[in-house]
């Protein structure tokens, strides 16, 4: 039992990150009841991709990862457009914390500049080099975690006083505003990495690695829909201090602290859920930078290559760095085009690696579901689908 509830925050602590920040800012011309169907939905094909992966893991020795999965399964042509896209997924996430990242040295320092590279890069010099030591960025992303989760609680209590009830009751804007908001919901509940890690974790114990996944997911669900209980309801969509006005501006994290200050005129809030935001921008970042260097250096050692920790280094960063000096208010570009990567790799390879189970016809639902998240997506970065 002690090993379900450890396995259960792992789920949790892998889960929940600065991608929680957006769901606000993404879906708000939904309504608060629309929103939370939609992240239950997304929970919902998440939940059954990750019971396919747990079978899968069933017929594999302990210690095995997700790169090793794709290995005994795949042919080699799959494998190499599986690391392409996983990458692809990393960087797009990686992306959108540097964004962020810049706007808060900016914010520390109290300058402007022509550019957000000197942001960008004072930004990665301070939390990126963290990577380089797991021990360190280990320390550091607890404590992180740690202050996180103490001001995610003093943010819900602070912000309920708040609370309006027209805010509540709102609905849809126009059935746009659903296509805008479903897909980058998915990625928020992308922890089928960490299943075989429970799997060594639990010893093998399928039923213990299932109650933890269902605990441990179903927390995430609560977290997602208080956040997004408080958010909604504390803004309007449309008027004054209003979501239409942030989504007009850039639909960026700083502009939406701003209109909360302004319609709160609370400053232990706006204190609140400033420290919140940053910390979360800063432990998803080492994560995801982690993820990702060591990603990369394992790339390169089955194609027979070793690489220094500074070439890692440099292979990690430089593509954020460039998307953030050319998109600066990327932040909800790059989880759309996360979203994308994300349905290939945690919704189609799963079902893809279910061998003996392909073909069934439950399949179906993730499949669809995963289908139609991409192709509302490409309608978002089309522009087509505007939910204001």
């Amino acid at each position: 039992m002690q090993r379900s509830f450890g396995g259960a925050f792992l789920v949790v602590g892998t889960t929940i990150g600065a991608g929680m920040l957006s769901l606000p800012l993404i879906t708000a011309a939904c309504g608060l009841g629309v929103s939370i169907i939609l992240v239950i939905l997304s929970w919902s094909v998440m939940y059954s991709t990750a019971l396919k992966l747990i079978r899968v893991c069933e017929n594999q020795p302990l210690g095995v990862n997700y790169t090793t999965l794709i290995k005994n399964t795949m042919p080699l042509s799959m494998q190499m457009l599986f690391t392409v896209v996983y990458l692809l997924l990393l960087y797009a996430l990686m992306s959108a914390y540097t964004t962020q990242g810049a706007t808060l040295i900016q914010l520390v320092t109290q300058t402007q500049h022509a550019s957000v590279a000197i942001d960008v890069i004072v930004f990665i010099l301070i939390f990126g080099l963290v990577i380089l030591s797991t021990r360190l960025s280990d320390y550091v992303n607890r404590s992180f975690v740690s202050i996180k989760l103490i001001f995610y609680v003093l943010c819900v209590l602070s912000m309920i006083v708040c609370l309006k009830l027209g805010n509540m009751l709102a609905g849809p804007l126009s059935f746009y505003a659903i296509i805008f908001a479903w897909p980058t919901l998915l990625p928020s509940f992308g922890f089928q990495n960490i299943i075989p890690v429970l799997y060594e974790y639990q010893k093998g114990d399928v039923k213990a690695i299932k109650r933890s996944i269902l605990t441990g997911s179903l927390m995430v669900l609560g977290i997602y829909i208080i956040w997004l209980f408080v958010c909604l309801s504390i803004l309007p969509q449309t008027g004054h201090d209003s979501y239409q006005q942030i989504f007009a501006r850039g639909n960026t994290l700083d502009v939406f602290m701003q209109a909360i200050k302004t319609s709160t005129q609370s400053k232990w809030i706006n204190t609140f859920l400033s420290i919140f935001i940053n910390i979360s921008i800063i432990t998803s970042f080492i994560c995801v930078g982690l993820s990702l260097y060591h990603y990369i250096r394992d790339t390169f050692n089955r194609m027979g290559l070793q690489i220094n920790k500074a070439i890692g280094f440099f292979l990690t960063f430089l593509p954020p760095f460039i998307f953030t000096v050319f998109y600066p208010k990327g932040f909800i570009l790059a989880l759309q085009y996360a979203a994308i990567f994300a349905v290939v790799i945690f919704v189609f390879t799963p079902v893809y690696l279910d061998i003996e189970n392909r073909k069934k016809a439950h399949n179906f639902y993730p499949l669809i579901l995963g289908a139609l998240v991409i192709i509302a997506q490409i309608l978002n970065l089309s522009g087509i689908a505007k939910p204001f």
